[in-house]
């Protein structure tokens, strides 16, 4: 099972959004969930994935080439696919 997820590329003034992207990543792999989302590691998008790697997870990046090639792409990633 795979599941998608769509949040900012920043992490905003309140560290509780990070913390709980994070979590949420980390929870989704640990019960056997891949995620799939814009491929970033930054933000919102960047704590989610990093969670779910921690854990174990797979994480399947999406990102038009032309930000992957602006360094903005995940690098830790299962997949990262151009869109």
């Amino acid at each position: 099972m795979k599941l998608a997820v769509f949040c900012g590329s920043a992490s905003g003034d309140i560290p509780i959004y990070k913390e709980a992207a994070y979590a949420f990543g980390k929870l989704a792999a640990q019960r056997g969930i891949g995620l799939v989302y814009g491929g970033g590691h930054v933000g919102l998008m960047g704590a989610v994935a990093d969670g779910a790697l921690a854990a174990g997870g797979e994480v399947t990046g999406i990102m038009p080439k032309a930000l992957a090639e602006k360094e903005i792409a995940h690098t830790g990633l299962t997949r990262l696919d151009p869109s």
